[in-house]
């Protein structure tokens, strides 16, 4: 397996409180890695982690084979984007400018002719590009997270054959949102592997897990419990140690799918 990055024995805590035990893991190059656990049980903390945005407390983070906390900041920006669980904009800017903020580790003063020109073609990928002149805080919490996800693509943006390596990390982007957004935003997300993008996201949802995913990687009380190379494969006995639900394993159209109770 080619890794895009690669923890060796990182860990996180506070004081005496451990929050991320030992964790020695590699995420897949080109593939959809996801990363699923009970509330607590450190998925943002360990994505955090591997993005380089929280320094752990042991261990060390490689991208490729650097050091990511020893990558100057703007070249690691161009490389790698983050999208948080929640991000609030309340003031009155409108959506090309918030896809726009991904462009800002590509300029000096002002933005260029190829930043806007990236910016329209990734607000076209996800659909808004009609939208590009509303005032962003009027939009749906589905529109919104479209528009993020723009922004994070306007980030990595790269158009060179073959394309350069880059990482989009992407925490709970689905929370929230109605069925109808869950789907459009995995389905674009997936198109993503398509243009040389490694993907690292959360996800709550299991079974969207397993028809989107190629690896899953289970978390639970800040220790990294197993690694399901075939998403397709997920055992009913992992379930109910991970998330202490029993599941009857179901069919649908060929596809894969879990059923839960208590």
């Amino acid at each position: 397996m080619d890794a895009a990055i690669r923890l060796e024995d990182v860990r996180w805590s506070i004081g005496k409180t451990t929050i991320l035990e030992p964790v020695n893991l590699a995420f897949a190059a080109e593939k959809m890695n996801v990363i699923l656990g009970p509330n607590g049980a450190g998925k943002s903390t360990l994505m955090r982690i591997a993005a380089g945005r929280l320094k752990p407390t042991g261990g060390r983070v490689l991208h490729g084979d650097r050091d990511v906390f020893g990558l100057d900041a703007r070249a690691l920006a161009r490389q790698r984007a983050f999208l948080s669980q929640h991000v609030e904009i309340d003031f009155a800017i409108t959506v090309e400018e918030v896809v726009l903020m991904g462009r800002y580790p590509h300029f000096a003063r002002a933005p260029g002719r190829e930043d806007r020109r990236i910016v329209d073609a990734a607000l076209e990928m996800v659909g808004m590009a009609a939208r590009r002149r509303q005032i962003y805080p009027t939009l749906s919490g589905g529109e919104q997270q479209r528009v993020q996800l723009a922004r994070v693509l306007a980030q990595v943006w790269s158009d060179e054959t073959p394309p350069p390596a880059r990482t989009i990390f992407l925490d709970e982007p689905i929370a929230s949102l109605d069925v109808h957004h869950q789907l459009q935003i995995l389905e674009i997300v997936r198109g993503l592997l398509a243009r040389g993008c490694t993907i690292i996201v959360t996800l709550h949802d299991l079974n969207l897990a397993m028809r989107y995913g190629d690896r899953l990687i289970f978390l639970r009380d800040g220790r990294l419990h197993d690694v399901v190379e075939d998403p397709g494969a997920v055992s009913t006995d992992l379930v109910r140690r991970i998330f202490d639900v029993r599941a009857t394993a179901l069919d649908d159209d060929g596809r894969p799918m879990l059923r839960f109770y208590l």
